[in-house]
């Protein structure tokens, strides 16, 4: 289904609550809300949350806070987003509520995936319904085709291919979602550390960056994102290309996109998987 056709929520939401992390996406998600006479409830993470005003602030280790807030201002649908920094010490402490879950999820949860869907469960329980946020903002999603840049060469065609294999590959390990390739080789592969810590310590001059959706993944909870931070990243390293998989992948900022790509001579594509 193409982003301009995304199916409608149904009953309507008259009230969302948005949990907001780092990153300008909050802040859209919020003006979203206003053009589409939907009531926005911010909760802000302390340390994260930056493009928006939060209307309560909360702690990622205060999940039981967080629901009390939300149950009390009749909130139903909540959507997570936004980045989020390794946590301290203080942020981590559980309350109970968090606690609880922590310990329901560890006993059968081994990778990311397996957390996400198990938070998904426990909130379903408690009378939430969780939303991607481009459920809301459509426009985000990643278009098929070139986004910047010029058209791949064959041989970097080939080595897209690749990328599209073992990322894939990766992702139904649950381990990441992107991988460096270069003249026919997987030289990198993500792990729990990111996009970008892969990009510093394997980016080298003519990569590509490929980054798809595990193919188990829950696309409401963690779709891959790109952004200008994606492309500055593979610019200093002097890489070639950055691939997405297109109306599966969240491209932020996409004119500061297009302008950096092409200031650096990096091509940006979306690419569509056929099963």
């Amino acid at each position: 289904m193409s982003a301009g056709k995304e199916k409608s929520l149904t009953p309507p939401i008259e009230k969302l609550g948005i949990i907001a992390g780092g990153g300008v996406i909050p802040a859209k998600l919020v003006k979203a809300c206003a053009d589409q006479n939907i009531y926005p409830v911010v909760v802000g993470l302390q340390g994260h949350t930056q493009s928006v005003t939060p209307d309560y602030w909360g702690r990622i280790g205060s999940a039981g806070k967080i629901i009390r807030f939300y149950k009390r201002q009749n909130i139903h649908d909540i959507v997570l987003i936004g980045s989020v920094k390794r946590p301290g010490i203080l942020d981590l402490w559980p309350d109970w509520i968090t606690l609880k879950f922590f310990l329901k999820a560890w006993l059968k949860s081994f990778g990311d995936n397996d957390l996400l869907t198990s938070a998904r469960q426990e909130l379903e329980k408690m009378g939430f319904h969780l939303h991607g946020v481009h459920k809301f903002l459509p426009d985000l999603l990643m278009p098929e085709g070139l986004i910047a840049g010029t058209l791949p060469t064959p041989s970097q065609q080939k080595d897209i291919q690749i990328g599209l294999q073992a990322s894939q590959d990766l992702g139904r390990q649950d381990i990441g979602q992107a991988v460096i390739v270069k003249e026919g080789k997987i030289i990198g592969r993500e792990d729990k550390k990111g996009t970008s810590a892969l990009i510093k310590r394997h980016g080298v001059q003519g990569a590509l960056l490929v980054k798809t959706c595990k193919p188990q993944q829950d696309k409401d909870l963690d779709l891959p994102t790109i952004g200008p931070n994606t492309v500055e990243l593979c610019r200093d390293k002097n890489m070639a290309g950055i691939i997405g998989q297109a109306q599966n992948t969240l491209l932020v900022e996409r004119e500061q996109v297009k302008s950096l790509a092409n200031q650096a001579g990096l091509f940006v594509v979306g690419v569509t998987l056929h099963e």
